[in-house]
């Protein structure tokens, strides 16, 4: 077979040697097919279309903002679509959905019914049929389905297609998640079969020029007769490599990190626009509770629905935008749509649960939420205490087990109670709230808000809450009686003793820091005898600027460092400390723009560290990138373990790449990658996990190190297309500064080979948080005139601790959507790496099932149809039981028990039917709980 170089030739010297040879009309041939025997080169014409980047989605569909770009996919559309119906032998393949879906319902329903018949033919087909070609580097896997579906589903109702291939062809790297979960590993050049795609950004806005330049391609190339020309898609090609009976290599790991040339590693795009990525997250853990509470309340008739929010978060998981990539005005825009239907799903859960919470016969509860919490405003726990109210929280918890957790909310008194509800008081503490949070409330409420608040908070309460699994439970708040009140937090500072340590941490944790350094020392879990050296610490790395000989400079995209340098103490080391009886805080101020809080609950063994970070200085002209390091004494020989989307973890070495010999050019940003749930290290004895609260960038640098960076602003673009500097700010007024980043990531160390239950369990947490919904008590009956506690379960179940429930939706047609996700990978614990069970009836309680039919991940198809659909590829070097996948079996359609394989995830589309006079009046599905 001709290699690559000499087959272009051959192709080129054709063409040119026909092209232009006479002026009058020819009946080009572009009718050809695949010819065995020949090479086959096949054409695929494409755009790719950005669903924002340089331009906002709305720009660049209408094609609005074209001094930035000329771009407008409206007319792509229009014209790909005219010159397909010309002519019956061209194709073409379209891929993002936001677009396509807009377009389609300005269409004539005469012209909708010529492009049904274009995708029926196959002239026009959808590839990846996603809203978006997402990223695969800092998106979660459940965003990564949902946005999959989406796209999915409107292609099914529409056009009754369902995409085969995936098509990934811009995203910055690959992970191991999308090729197993998403896509199909086939565009190489074995066998007699080439792919050539005929396209890029925003191309075909004039349709007719391409496709008549490769008609005249095809035509030529055929008439000499060396090789084949066609036009071809991903799926034809496909099919084509298959049909040759090859056996092919198998890659278990992934592509990152990625360099397009040397010194230009594509790391700092794992944690540019540090914010937004944290925005992106929440809203996605909101969206999932949204839908349930959607569910179980009943999504029938009800005006207020989640589409919106399920909208905006499918576009924001594109490869220029979860990235932190796109230009500052087309951020806003991603964030603007994020808070619109933030906005719409929390009136639906506001709604959910105040129908669910409302007795027969009641007038319903009002309840508020508090989405600005992250910066101290809550006004519904600050004035209604303030003004001698009483405060009822209700607290959903949508994960499949009982959660015990303690939460946190100002208020403006300090003389509290909290009583649950059976009227038990419940041990409580006040901690003061300190100046850096005030001044960010402050200057955020007056950004955001135009205004600062009407009140002055004075204290963080916190109390412990058990909530039952996809439930809630409810929680009085109110003035202090004679006698019970919340305990007051002792505080004091301490500084600059020689060899003098502070302990905190009331239960089994126990972390000591060292006075004379401020900084931690040492990490003891007394009840596994976990003992370990540990420091944690600041620095940052200097961008690169460009010189004239080497001009790769530090930007969204690349990580390239021009120095590191420790951040010291501005003045004499000091910590301060609050003790009490649910938990315990220490205070850092490393600089006057970095505060840090260390947290140790009582009733868990891990560490959470509150950072806050910014304006990042640049007043001395150069870009930062801000890490924190957590260091041990572990001997790690170089290795280290990612998550790869949130899924399963990836074994990680320095400077090296099982499958090719590694040279890197950059000793730090050639060993970063992706964190989007946590990283560890471990050396035979034990295991240093660390868990995040968004995606980041991260490594192991030193052996028994971890490495997180957490903010990046810089002052040079770095030459990859966007044009414009990483330096984000935030105004008040005309007063703007450099953007304040506030998160959260949690430490554990653990004996080997334990640290799995505590990633799993509480990454699971961290991605889905309790969900906090605020009321006045209307006088002293409230909890006897409302329903306090409920699950969606029947009673006493949970599912069990290695399964999670990643979608349940009430569909438009009535049928629920329900998946469910194994979430350990095959020997990663000892107890839960194993097939576990679902019990379907326990979980539909007051529901008979009347039908379940398993489908394929995105529910488009049912799962027996795609099975049979599937090409499955002979393997090199490979026995069939290595190849082999463990899955769980059928749902016996009487008992009804869905079998989970590790690392499995199962769709279904469940038939229900609504048992008269159950506990809520029309739709619930649980019990109440007394």
């Amino acid at each position: 077979m001709a290699n690559s170089t000499t087959l272009i030739s051959i192709l080129m010297g054709i063409f040119l040697l026909f092209f232009g040879a006479k002026s009058d009309y020819i009946a080009y041939n572009n009718s050809a097919k695949i010819v065995l025997g020949k090479l086959n080169v096949h054409l695929v014409p494409h755009t790719h279309d950005d669903v924002g980047w340089l331009k906002t989605v709305d720009q660049y569909y209408s094609g609005a903002n074209n001094s930035i770009r000329g771009a407008c996919v409206q007319n792509v559309l229009d014209s790909v679509i005219s010159a397909l119906l010309e002519d019956e032998n061209r194709k073409f393949i379209y891929v993002e959905m936001a677009f396509f879906q807009r377009w389609w319902r300005q269409q004539s329903p005469k012209l909708k019914e010529k492009v049904k018949e274009l995708v029926n033919s196959g002239q026009l087909e959808f590839i990846n049929g996603g809203m978006c070609m997402h990223d695969e580097a800092t998106t979660h896997y459940i965003d990564l389905i949902d946005q999959t579906t989406l796209g999915h589903q409107f292609i099914k109702n529409e056009f009754g297609q369902m995409p085969r291939v995936g098509w990934q062809i811009d995203p910055f790297g690959h992970s191991a998640v999308q090729a197993y979960l998403l896509g199909a590993e086939a565009n190489v050049t074995r066998t007699k079969h080439v792919m050539w795609t005929m396209g890029e950004d925003f191309r075909y806005q004039y349709a007719n020029s391409w496709f008549r330049q490769m008609d005249k391609f095809i035509h030529y190339v055929n008439l000499d007769g060396r090789v084949n020309a066609l036009y071809s898609t991903p799926s034809i090609y496909t099919n084509a490599k298959y049909a040759m009976n090859e056996s092919w290599p198998v890659k278990t790991d992934d592509y990152f990190p990625y360099a397009d040339r040397v010194n230009a590693y594509w790391t700092g795009y794992f944690t540019s626009r540090p914010a937004f990525k944290g925005y992106v997250r929440v809203t996605s853990g909101y969206y999932l509770a949204a839908r349930q509470l959607e569910f179980l309340n009943g999504r029938s008739g009800s005006l207020l629905k989640t589409e919106k929010l399920a909208n905006a978060l499918a576009i924001a998981q594109h490869h220029d935008a979860v990235t932190g990539t796109e230009r500052q005005h087309v951020a806003a825009d991603y964030t603007m749509r994020l808070h619109m239907g933030y906005v719409e799903a929390e009136k639906v859960i506001s709604s959910s649960l105040s129908s669910m919470t409302n007795t027969h016969g009641k007038t319903e509860t009002s309840y508020e939420q508090c989405p600005l919490l992250n910066i101290s405003y809550c006004p519904p726990s600050e004035t209604l205490l303030s003004n001698g109210k009483s405060l009822v929280v209700v607290v959903y918890n949508p994960l499949g087990w009982n959660r015990e957790e303690v939460i946190q909310i100002p208020v403006s008194i300090d003389e509290v109670i909290v009583q649950d509800f059976k009227g038990r008081e419940v041990e409580s503490q006040l901690l003061p709230v300190t100046k850096s949070s005030l001044s960010i409330r402050n200057d955020h409420l007056k950004a955001y808000l135009g205004k600062p608040s009407d009140t002055v908070i004075k204290y963080w309460l916190a109390f412990q809450v058990s909530v039952p699994p996809l439930g809630f439970s409810t929680y009085v708040v109110s003035g202090a009686r004679a006698g019970a009140r919340s305990v007051m937090s002792s505080a004091f500072t301490v500084q600059g003793e020689v060899n003098s340590t502070v302990e905190i941490g009331e239960g089994n944790l126990k972390l000591l820091y060292s006075v004379d350094g401020g900084k931690l020392a040492q990490y003891i879990n007394r009840r596994n005898s976990v003992s370990a050296v540990v420091e944690q610490s600041y620095s940052y790395y200097t961008g690169f600027s460009g010189t004239d000989e080497d001009p790769q400079a530090s930007g969204a995209y690349v990580f390239r460092s021009n120095g590191s340098f420790s951040i010291k103490s501005e003045g004499k080391d000091s910590l301060t400390v609050m003790k009490g009886p649910l938990l315990d805080e220490v205070h850092q101020h490393p600089t006057s723009w970095i505060h840090q809080i260390t947290r140790v609950y009582k009733g868990k063994e891990h560490a959470e560290i509150e950072f806050t970070i910014g304006p990042i200085p640049i007043d001395d002209g150069a870009g930062k990138e801000i890490v924190t390091q957590i260091k041990t004494t572990m001997n790690t020989n170089g290795t280290f373990y990612t998550d790869s989307n949130g899924r399963d973890f990836i074994k990680r070495i320095r400077d090296h790449r099982a499958d090719w010999d590694l040279e890197v050019s950059q000793a730090i940003a050639g060993n970063y990658y992706p964190i989007n749930v946590g990283v560890y290290v471990e050396d035979g004895k034990k295991e240093l996990s660390v868990l995040v609260d968004r995606a980041i960038g991260g490594s192991s640098i030193m052996d028994g190190q971890i490495e997180l960076m957490l903010h990046r602003r810089l002052l040079h673009d770095d030459s990859r297309g966007v044009g414009e500097v990483l330096n984000e700010t935030v105004c008040a007024f005309d007063d703007c500064k450099g953007l304040v980043i506030k998160g959260k990531y949690f430490i554990r160390i653990d004996p080997i080979g334990e640290g799995a239950k505590w990633r799993r369990s509480v990454g699971q947490e961290i991605y889905s948080p309790l969900i906090l919904a605020f009321a006045e008590q209307d006088g002293d009956d409230w909890m006897s005139s409302h329903v306090p506690t409920f699950s969606g379960f029947a009673s006493s179940y949970s599912l069990p601790d290695n399964v999670a429930i990643i979608t349940l939706q009430e569909l438009d047609n009535g049928k629920v959507l329900l998946r469910l996700a194994h979430l350990y990978e095959t020997g990663e614990d000892k107890d839960l790496s194993v097939m576990t069970h679902v019990e379907l009836k326990k979980l539909f309680p007051n529901k008979n099932i009347n039908k379940v039919i398993e489908t394929s991940l995105s529910a488009n198809q049912e799962r027996a149809e795609m099975e049979k659909k599937k090409l499955v590829w002979k393997v090199e070097d490979s026995s069939e039981e290595e190849t082999k996948v463990m899955r769980g079996g059928l749902v016996d359609p009487v008992e009804l028990v869905v079998e989970l394989a590790p690392m499995e995830i199962r769709t279904f589309l469940v038939d229900l039917e609504y048992i008269k006079n159950s506990v809520f009046n029309n739709s619930t599905l649980g019990k109440v709980r007394n």
